[in-house]
């Protein structure tokens, strides 16, 4: 398959149909990509470092001795991206890339294939968490969030100058600049499906352009050109509250919204009937950048959304994903733990590892997140991957809370300060 253009990947259909994988399926295709990724050779280094045989048969019992590696292996700085791919680079079509703009992105090669994947993954998320079904014929959505283009102005950017700080990294930099508009933010690949259907999908994050000739002028750069456009979320909700509303996005930006605009100047607009909530991206702790956000406590996040909208927490969701990996992890509010339960969905398999053993835990017990599956991988070896947030095991095959079938956990935290590596690290752009 020759370089597709980004244009084409927008064709994707937005009509969700179901896919039950069962275990017999998950682990025959689980067993027939590892085989595939060993054809690359960091991939290979690792089957034999750690001393891996493919076995016959993978299950349940040995799924923990896959062989996996870090996340940050993906971060520009470490050099090691262009190696990370099992399919010619012809056949990459995006580089998907985290949007760390103060910290180090990563960027994982992904094929068409991968992209349908992921666009399948997201409908299956917004389908059975995030109130789709209420949004199909009318409604309106507020994502705080730069448009995805924008999005992927950004992300170029921000690419290329973490590249133009290595130097002597000569053969990445010019990969980088070669398929400098196949860069796509991973967050951006995960919202057109709000935007086909008939609802009114408004991105809040935006330039405006007499803030930005200002910045040109003062600062030389576009950082200071973009805002929060929080008047007119507040025009249209007064306007159209009798429809299905929905706040999308960056939790860390919407509690800025909540906090600094709306309780502070008693703004009060009862959805109790027609708004729900679908946070994304995390950012939960505080970016350290130029924003310099507050930490933000989950339980008052929930009590301002209420206090505010008088939105109940039941209408409240959350999405825990990470770039490394085409995973999402579909949330909801748990009075009981006074957090989100997030669900590992049957395309995928997830093990808590100690954070000093790397030894699997077992429920009630903490550690860092392992995630495992076959699909949406064709492009790289990111089979299985483990992301530096702790997270703590609440069930191995089903939610207390609501039933979903699969394992459960919540986030307590990351591993070390990792400034600005958050997908709400966008905030540092203004």
């Amino acid at each position: 398959m020759g370089l597709i253009k980004l244009k084409e990947i927008t064709d994707f259909s937005n009509e969700y149909t179901p896919r039950e994988i069962d275990d017999e399926t998950f682990f025959e295709k689980l067993r027939e990509q590892i085989i595939l990724s060993q054809e690359n050779k960091f991939y290979m280094d690792l089957c034999q470092k750690n001393d891996y045989t493919v076995p016959e048969e993978i299950n349940d019992d040995n799924l923990q001795f896959v062989p996996y590696f870090y996340t940050n292996n993906y971060k520009i700085t470490k050099k090691l991206f262009p190696n990370l791919i099992k399919v010619p680079q012809k056949d990459i079509i995006v580089w998907s890339s985290s949007s760390s703009t103060t910290g180090d992105p990563s960027l994982v090669g992904r094929t068409y294939e991968d992209l349908e994947i992921i666009q399948h993954n997201a409908l299956k998320c917004f389908e059975e968490f995030f109130f789709r079904d209420k949004f199909k014929n009318t409604g309106m959505c507020f994502n705080f969030a730069p448009s995805r283009s924008l999005y992927g102005s950004l992300a170029r950017r921000i690419a290329s100058k973490k590249m133009k700080q290595l130097k002597t990294y000569t053969h990445q930099r010019k990969l980088i600049k070669k398929y400098k508009q196949e860069i796509r933010f991973f967050t951006s690949l995960m919202n057109k499906p709000w935007e086909t259907i008939p609802t009114r999908s408004h991105y809040l994050i935006k330039f405006k352009i007499l803030k930005t000739i200002w910045a040109i002028i003062s600062t030389f750069g576009v950082r200071a050109g973009l805002v929060l456009d929080s008047k007119f979320m507040i025009k249209q909700i007064r306007e159209y509250k009798h429809e299905s509303i929905m706040f999308g996005g960056s939790p860390l930006l919407m509690n800025n919204v909540l906090v600094n605009k709306m309780i502070k100047e008693n703004i009060k607009i009862d959805l109790s009937e027609t708004g729900y909530v679908g946070s994304g991206g995390g950012g939960w702790d505080g970016v350290k950048g130029h924003a310099k956000m507050e930490k933000v406590e989950k339980y008052e996040f929930i009590e301002r959304f209420k206090d505010v909208f008088n939105i109940e927490s039941d209408r409240m969701k959350d999405i825990y994903a990470f770039t490394e990996s085409p995973v999402l992890y579909g949330g909801h509010w748990s009075k009981k733990y006074q957090d989100y339960l997030h669900h590992c969905p049957d395309y995928a398999r997830i093990i808590v590892r100690d954070l000093e053993t790397l030894e699997p835990v077992n429920e009630g017990e903490r550690g860092v997140l392992e995630a495992i599956t076959p699909f949406g991988v064709n492009g790289s070896i990111n089979i299985a991957v483990v992301v530096d947030d702790i997270v703590e095991l609440v069930s191995k095959k089903k939610c207390p809370d609501c039933g979903y079938e699969g394992a459960t956990f919540r986030v307590i935290g990351r591993t070390k300060e990792a400034p600005g590596q958050s997908c709400s690290s966008i905030i540092d752009w203004f």
